[in-house]
This record gives C-alpha cells, sequence and structure tokens, in this order.
C-alpha cells in the first residue's frame, strides 16, 4: 500500500492542474497582501490637513467646554455600581491630534480580515485538486491501465484519495506561512500596531486555531472533490454538481424552506471556523388587528460548532461511499 501511496503522490506531482491550482491559490494570498499593503498606507498630506484642521475645532471646543464635559464625566461615573468601569474613559475626552487621522487597522486586524478568505480559497482549490486527480485518470483512461498493475480498486482508491490529502496539505501550510509572513513583514515596514485587542495574547490562540480549522475544511474539500470524481468520473460533472448545490441549497433552499437553514455548506463551515452560526426562520401568527393577515417575527436558530462539523462530515462520507461503490461495481472501460 505504501508503494502505491508513493507512485500516486509521483502521478499528483507530475500533473499540471496541482501546479496551476497551487499557483493560483498562492497568488490569490499575494493578492490579499497587496491589499494590506494598501490599507496600511500613510496618511497623505490632504489628509493631514484636514485632519489638523478637524483638530483644531475639537480643541477650541474643548478649551471652552472642556471643564464642564470633564465634571459631567466624572458625575456619571460616580453613579456606576463599583467595579463598572463605564462606556468610556473620562480621560479620553481631550481631543489629540492622531484620533483624527485616518485610522489604520494593526497586525491582528489585517490578519483576522484575511484568514477566511484564504481558507475559502483553499477549500475551492483542494477540491478542484481532488476532483482533477481522480477525474483526469477517468479521463484519459489511465485508470483502466493503472488497474492492471494494482488490480485491488479499494486499494486503489484508498490511494488516489490520500493522495489528493496529501497534495493539499503543503498548500494550505504554504499559503497561512505566507500570508502570516508577509502581513508582518507589511506591518513592520508601514509601522501599524503589532498587538491583539483584548488581553495579551488571548486573541492570537483564537486566530491560529481559526486557520487550522479553515485547513481542516480545506482536507475536506480534497476528499470531496475526490469522492465525487470517483462516482462522476468527470471534472466538468464534478464542477456541474458544486453549481448546482450553490443554486439549489445555498441560495434557493433559504427562499423555499427556510426551516432547512442548518443544511448549507455556508451555515456550517462558518459555524465550525467560527465556533457558532446560525439561520433565521420566520414564524407567523394572525394579526388581531386586520383580519386575514399575518404578522412575521425571525426565529433565531443557533449552529453550533459540533453540528456544523457532523454535516460538512456526512457530505464528504456520503460523497466518498457514493465513489467507492461506483468504483467498485462501475466498468472502467
Amino acid at each position: 500500500m505504501s508503494r502505491l501511496l508513493r507512485a500516486e503522490l509521483a502521478r499528483a506531482r507530475a500533473r499540471p492542474a496541482v501546479w496551476v491550482v497551487a499557483g493560483l491559490v498562492l497568488l490569490g494570498v499575494l493578492g490579499l497582501v497587496v491589499t494590506a499593503w494598501w490599507e496600511t498606507r500613510p496618511p497623505s498630506s490632504a489628509e493631514r490637513a484636514e485632519a489638523h484642521v478637524a483638530y483644531e475645532a475639537a480643541a477650541a471646543e474643548w478649551r471652552a467646554t472642556g471643564d464642564e464635559q470633564l465634571r459631567a464625566c466624572h458625575d456619571e461615573q460616580r453613579t456606576l455600581a463599583p467595579g463598572d468601569p463605564g462606556t468610556y474613559d473620562c480621560a479620553l475626552l481631550e481631543p489629540v491630534p492622531e484620533r483624527f487621522l485616518p485610522l489604520r487597522p494593526g497586525l491582528w486586524q489585517l490578519l483576522e480580515e484575511r484568514v477566511e478568505s484564504v481558507g475559502v480559497m483553499l477549500a475551492l482549490g483542494a477540491l478542484m485538486v481532488g476532483a482533477s486527480l481522480v477525474g483526469a485518470e477517468f479521463a484519459s483512461g489511465a485508470i483502466a491501465t493503472w488497474l492492471t498493475f494494482a488490480p485491488r480498486r479499494g486499494h486503489v482508491f484508498v490511494g488516489k484519495v490520500a493522495a489528493a490529502v496529501l497534495v493539499s496539505v503543503p498548500v494550505v501550510v504554504a499559503a497561512f506561512v505566507l500570508l502570516a509572513g508577509a502581513v508582518a513583514a507589511v506591518a513592520q515596514v508601514r509601522g501599524v500596531d503589532a498587538s491583539a485587542p483584548g488581553l495579551p495574547g488571548a486573541a492570537w490562540p483564537d486566530l491560529l486555531g481559526r486557520a487550522a480549522r479553515w485547513g481542516v475544511v480545506a482536507v475536506g474539500a480534497a476528499l470531496l472533490g475526490a469522492g465525487l470524481a470517483f462516482a462522476l468520473r468527470h471534472v466538468g460533472a464534478v464542477l456541474g454538481v458544486v453549481v448546482w448545490w450553490v443554486a439549489a441549497v445555498e441560495s434557493a433552499l433559504r427562499l423555499v424552506w427556510p426551516a432547512a437553514g442548518w443544511l448549507p455548506l455556508s451555515v456550517n463551515l462558518a459555524a465550525w471556523t467560527w465556533g457558532s452560526s446560525g439561520y433565521a426562520v420566520p414564524a407567523c401568527r394572525p394579526d388581531p388587528t386586520a383580519p386575514g393577515l399575518e404578522v412575521c417575527q425571525d426565529v433565531w436558530h443557533e449552529v453550533g460548532a459540533a453540528q456544523g462539523a457532523a454535516v460538512a462530515c456526512t457530505l464528504v462520507l456520503a460523497a466518498l461511499v457514493l465513489g467507492l461503490v461506483s468504483f467498485r461495481r462501475r466498468d472502467v472501460a
């Protein structure tokens, strides 16, 4: 089995489609780095001039009413319960020039805004890698020749599915390492804040965990693509099923049957990567003020991370089982 897997990995490395998909994903990551560079650009001369004018106006008002504002703020603070800091700090009332300049995001915010985009690109890329590695074998007829060297179809199935996963993992790691390193370099050069919100260091494990969960999603997408390709035997057919799912389940189903809002993958992946998600179902009752009419109100239903993972894993397992059954039962000629 190990020799078969090594052979599958060698065949995967030789396929241009794998390198094209990996290159497109990394190019997309570089595009996100370019947007980070743009968002952290220093204020222009015009923006500094506008900020100076606004600051001078605020400073003039502060000189006239600052004592009164501070007194009112301290009076409000004294009415709060012990340990309640209130909604703001009175020391922040006095205007300072920096607050009137355009806000530049810090390192943590730059990464937090881009992890999901990279995760979606990786999932789509892994889906294409899994589908192409298997679909190309059927399209070219090479699968029949391959079975003469490895006649056990179960072993061939496992080898190709495992190869799709192992090929996707380095791309996942490279994409997130490239994102983190390049954005950190941008933050260093631009001189933006490198701290995270909340307690010192508390937000970084959460961000790292979200990236790891998107990595798991990418692995699942590779399995899904390979399973569908074994069942449908053509990359175009796999893409057709994906397009149908997006149109029918992700879009139309929410309008036709809101109670099935737990089924779309977008809801379940959001629950898995963010910890929770949800969907709204309208609850209607007769309008007491207008006979024959109804009053509707959306009721929010929460989807937890475990439920999101269970639904996504069920779809992946269904695709793999369908692909294995089809591969074992149908002729490959």
